[in-house]
């Protein structure tokens, strides 16, 4: 197995940008879901009834019990909260330095903090992968504060593979689970003759994707189960070829499902999960390519240069 640094580099980067985009897109939420007119305001789920505020974090682990003593309301609070978080995470995309385990630990607890008060909002899946995920983020990336951390962080493989072992998790169950629910239209490979009308937010593409024949919804539900159960454990093959193809086949499920239906960060999680399948060497390759098609416009450009300047 190669070197995994490239790799690891990128999945902190598409972290720091999943949690920048769940902060915005909370904080625009705030004021109607959890606002004092909201549909559950989160002062409901706060009450001060003067212990402690150790007592207070031990209870319920939310900053927001600092609101009161900053002389905020809750909403107020929660707001503060979500744009720190969405100012660090962006912070973090533009600095690598910033991509640290301290950063990382403060973009978990503040998004901790809002999962606390968010109620039936923030009992999705995606919200409970990205507490997850975001944990094991700060065990991965580097502790910029003691030295030498970064190099042994960048070549240590065993909290890396916790992402790898998080994705074979999400996925083989995803798979196993519509089985073992036995529910008849997974058993009799119709149930995407009707989800795409049904699920909870469907984009412009899902009204055509619903359009197709059936025979197609039944070869898309047995390609599903496939990518989602035997798939998953070419994941720990020992033939990186093999990794790779498991690889790229999680990735195009997961297109197929953004662009047919809105699930939150919830795809874009599953994306960067799948980055700890790959290696330097891969990465290289990606960007080889990259360095090459430049190389190539550069060229045409630089020659069409050349031939304008012989236009009379």
């Amino acid at each position: 197995m190669g070197d995994i640094i490239l790799p690891r580099r990128l999945f902190l980067w598409c972290m720091a940008l999943i949690y920048m985009v769940a902060f915005v897109s909370l904080y625009v939420q705030i004021p109607g879901l959890y606002g004092n007119d909201g549909l559950l305001p989160a002062r409901w789920q706060l009450r001060y009834t003067g212990k402690p505020l150790l007592d207070q974090l031990l209870s319920s682990p939310t900053l927001l019990w600092l609101g009161p003593h900053l002389g905020l309301d809750t909403q107020t609070a929660m707001e503060l909260l979500c744009l720190t978080g969405a100012a660090l995470s962006l912070a973090a995309m533009l600095v690598e330095a910033l991509r640290d385990s301290l950063v990382f630990f403060c973009l978990w607890a503040l998004y901790l903090s809002m999962y606390q008060v968010g109620q039936v909002f923030l009992y999705f899946q995606w919200d409970n992968l990205l507490l997850e995920t975001g944990f094991l983020c700060i065990l991965v990336a580097p502790l910029t504060s003691v030295r030498g951390s970064r190099a042994v962080r960048e070549h240590d493989r065993v909290t890396f593979w916790l992402f790898r072992w998080l994705l074979f998790r999400l996925m083989f169950a995803s798979g196993v689970v519509k089985l073992t629910s036995r529910c008849p239209t997974w058993w009799g490979l119709t149930a995407l003759t009707y989800h795409y009308e049904t699920q909870c937010i469907p984009t412009p593409l899902a009204w055509f994707a619903h359009q197709l024949p059936v025979w197609w919804h039944k070869l898309s539900v047995v390609g599903t189960f496939v990518i989602e159960i035997p798939v998953p454990l070419l994941f720990f093959s020992p033939l990186r070829r093999l990794r790779l193809g498991a690889f790229y086949l999680q990735v195009l499920l997961q297109v197929l499902i953004i662009l047919s239906g809105n699930y939150n960060v919830f795809n874009l999680l599953t994306l960067t999960l799948c980055l700890s399948l790959l290696d330097d060497r891969h990465v290289n390759f990606w960007l080889r390519k990259a360095d090459k098609f430049d190389d190539e416009n550069n060229g045409t450009i630089q020659r069409i240069s050349r031939w304008g300047a012989l236009l009379p």
